[in-house]
């Protein structure tokens, strides 16, 4: 079961952290145990951080083709800025091992230097040729040749990759602030219902309107997946829900997770309210 896992991961690698387990067969048998080992590193990171083997990482990363498809790198981009920032001080010897990387690899690892936003990385960046690739367009719809500072990873936009990015941050710091941002994009469920109810949507609300369930739907099963996956993420998850700062229908939603989680701790309230968390359990629980 573990090995499934595994290639679940990598199936999308640095997509999102919850898609559906897959085996070895359905990824075209292309998995070596070397990435599976990269990526345990990386998932398992925030248990027992080890800086010291993050440049050697980036290294073998690259070297195993990890990092060429940019359309995947969000997740990857929230850990390493998180560990670029924790880690400030060991910036000017690491980019020594960036500095090597081929060129689409090492413009990625750049932006998420870009992201940590600490002086070290400044520095780093002022370099002409690495701020020459850093300006050039990238998938990330970040405007690295517009602003001179990045944008905050608390408040990024969640629909260009925000999710995956944040769940990249916890990887890499077990933090209770990712999963936050998380389970704030619960409160997207009063779109349930978008995708059946336009079809074929004409207007911008009815297609934002789609997206958002999207979104909504994604948050919840990746939250039900890494709640499996990482008993600290159901550990905040439970602490987020106790607090109680989500809206109602966040709430509900996140309940649904908690009850499928934890069923003699948390039940469904008998009450006007028990269809609308037996749905969201129902309709998510895939």
């Amino acid at each position: 079961m573990k090995q499934i896992i595994r290639l679940a991961f990598l199936c999308s690698f640095l997509t999102l952290l919850g898609c559906t387990p897959v085996n070895k067969s359905q990824v075209g048998g292309k998995v070596s145990v070397s990435q599976l080992e990269l990526i345990d590193w990386m998932t398992s990171y925030y248990k027992n951080p080890s800086p010291k083997e993050f440049p050697n990482w980036l290294k073998e990363l690259s070297s195993e083709g990890l990092l060429k498809d940019e359309k995947k790198q969000f997740p990857f981009l929230g850990f390493a800025a998180t560990v670029f920032e924790a880690n400030a001080d060991q910036v000017p010897e690491w980019i020594r091992t960036i500095d090597v990387l081929p060129q689409q690899d090492r413009k990625t690892v750049l932006i998420a230097l870009w992201l940590s936003n600490t002086e070290e990385s400044h520095n780093a960046l002022s370099d002409i040729s690495r701020n020459n690739l850093l300006q050039t367009h990238n998938y990330f719809n970040l405007q690295t040749q517009r602003l001179q500072f990045p944008p905050s990873l608390d408040t990024i936009d969640k629909y260009w990759g925000g999710l995956d990015i944040q769940w990249g941050r916890f990887l890499a710091s077990g933090a209770k602030k990712p999963i936050i941002n998380i389970t704030s994009v619960l409160e997207l469920a009063s779109f349930l219902g978008s995708n059946k109810k336009y079809p074929k949507p004409e207007t911008k609300d009815e297609k934002w309107a789609r997206i958002n369930e999207v979104l909504f739907t994604t948050a919840m099963r990746s939250l039900r997946s890494n709640c499996k996956r990482h008993p600290k993420v159901l550990e905040i998850c439970e602490q987020i829900y106790e607090e109680g700062k989500l809206d109602r229908l966040a709430q509900w939603s996140l309940k649904s997770v908690l009850i499928e989680m934890k069923p003699d701790k948390y039940k469904i309230e008998v009450s006007s309210n028990q269809v609308k968390s037996v749905d969201v359990k129902s309709k998510y629980s895939a």
